[in-house]
């Protein structure tokens, strides 16, 4: 349950060429398994229920994982709620540990996560659930977020900083429509996120070394993206959310939770240039507001991380076994760590000979090179049009037309086939893609269009 960062994505699912079904027949919906890791939820369990089993959505179980409550949470479900399944962890867990017992639990198509103090509005579940089965290249799709007056964002979609400080996107703004978008970004908060089965399956349960919580659903995101799969920030599934209701925001505990997790998932999961880009930043970050107002917490969370090291490169190791090893991984994938559109990095790959008027943007023309498998079959590219911008884009391969299309000021994925008698001249080298911008209408600062590429890569 990874929090707001204290100071101030797209990425393409790069699937394989057989998806599983979410559902075998066609009348059939997905099963779904809502799961509810409580602690101490008594004063708000009841209220949380009452909101998911009011979904339309039918083919759902919902499953509490109660982890060693001291108050009467477990009583309150079974004398309230019969038809809620009930599962007594008989210790505190943890969110990832709670969470894991209740994914051993069911067998459902669909999996979400929904914090004990979250309430769902009617058509959430059913607005998640249509999209993973619209989007077969979604693994994870996350939710609206608001404070529990819903007027008050607390939630639109996540980022990862280069020294992995989150950025939740919205936080703390008066919800007028500016994320009504769908788009892809770097994390969903585990509040309120839902998991394709097969995700889990390959995958396997979130990491229980994030403990209490924050930053495991950061990291299982993160190894979703790895794997191929999309992160999706999806508008319509709107859900209030209390937040922080265990350790108060700010506070100590809470702050030393938040870094020990920050440093975890930054050992686990960054590789080397983002490592040296994650020690650069930190000793900014750290000299110029950490160390001022979050010194004793940061101390303790770099003292007790420390002893663990060890173990956490032994679970870095696992878990990036278990990405590369499958087949959906797509090794070519290169990541434009800069975009002016979203501003926060989210990969430090290098770009191959780019070659525009701006860096890792269009203004006019732009071309760069990318690795190609052996059997080259598309060419994937994540892009938006800059400041209210709508424009019209030719997409070369190797100097033959691919396609022309229209872009908006949102983060798109688009997937070009590449035509049989194109393949022959990529198949296991380089490929030159040229990007050319042909008409733009809209308003921009700069008096000029603009595109911004986020992700490129052949499959």
């Amino acid at each position: 349950m990874s929090s707001e960062a204290f100071q101030p994505s797209l990425h393409p699912g790069n699937s394989s060429e057989k998806m599983p079904t979410l559902a075998p027949e066609a009348d059939q919906k997905p099963k779904v398994a809502v799961i509810i890791v409580s602690f101490n939820s008594e004063p708000v369990i009841a209220d949380c229920l009452h909101a998911l089993l009011s979904s339309d959505y039918e083919n759902i179980e919902v499953v509490v994982v109660d982890n060693g409550s001291r108050d009467r949470t477990r009583e309150l479900v079974r004398e309230k709620f019969p038809g809620v399944r009930l599962i007594q962890a008989g210790r505190n867990l943890g969110f990832a540990g709670g969470c894991n017992v209740g994914f051993e639990a069911t067998d459902a198509d669909i999996v979400v996560l929904l914090n004990d103090d979250a309430f769902v509005e009617s058509d959430t579940i059913s607005q998640m659930v249509s999209f993973l089965v619209s989007e077969p290249e979604a693994g994870v799709v996350g939710c609206k977020v608001l404070y529990p007056d819903g007027k008050k964002l607390q939630h639109a979609g996540a980022a990862i900083l280069p020294n992995g400080l989150t950025r939740h996107y919205g936080y703390g703004q008066a919800d007028q429509g500016q994320y009504d978008r769908v788009f892809d970004c770097a994390y969903v908060t585990g509040a309120a996120m839902a998991i394709r089965r097969e995700v889990l399956e390959q995958l396997g349960p979130f990491d229980p070394g994030y403990y209490p919580a924050y930053y495991e659903e950061a990291e299982y995101c993160a190894r979703v993206r790895r794997l191929g799969y999309r992160v999706v920030y999806l508008p319509t599934a709107r859900v209030r959310h209390q937040e922080s209701r265990g350790a108060k925001k700010g506070s100590f505990d809470f702050l030393r939770m938040y870094h020990s997790g920050r440093l975890r998932f930054v050992l686990k999961n960054f590789e080397l240039p983002e490592l040296l880009g994650f020690a650069k930043e930190e000793l900014r970050w750290l000299f110029g507001y950490g160390l001022r107002h979050q010194a004793r917490p940061l101390l303790v969370a770099y003292l007790r991380t420390l002893p663990k090291l060890g173990n956490i490169l032994r679970a870095r190791r696992r878990d990036w076994v278990r990405e590369r090893i499958n087949p959906k991984l797509v090794k070519s994938d290169i990541d434009f760590a800069d975009s002016v559109f979203y501003n926060q990095l989210e990969g430090f790959s290098p770009i191959l000979d780019w070659s525009g008027t701006r860096v890792r943007g269009v203004a006019r023309k732009a071309s760069f090179r990318l690795l190609a498998p052996d059997n080259p079959r598309s060419l994937g590219l994540a892009l938006a049009a800059s400041n209210g911008r709508r424009v019209r884009l030719c997409v070369l391969a190797n100097g033959r037309r691919l396609a022309q299309v229209t872009l908006g000021d949102y983060l798109q994925t688009l997937r070009l086939p590449i035509p049989k008698s194109a393949r022959s001249a990529i198949r296991g080298g380089l490929v030159r893609i040229t990007l050319k911008l042909k008409e733009a209408e809209g308003l921009s600062r700069d008096g000029r269009p603009s595109v911004v590429v986020k992700r490129a890569w052949v499959q």
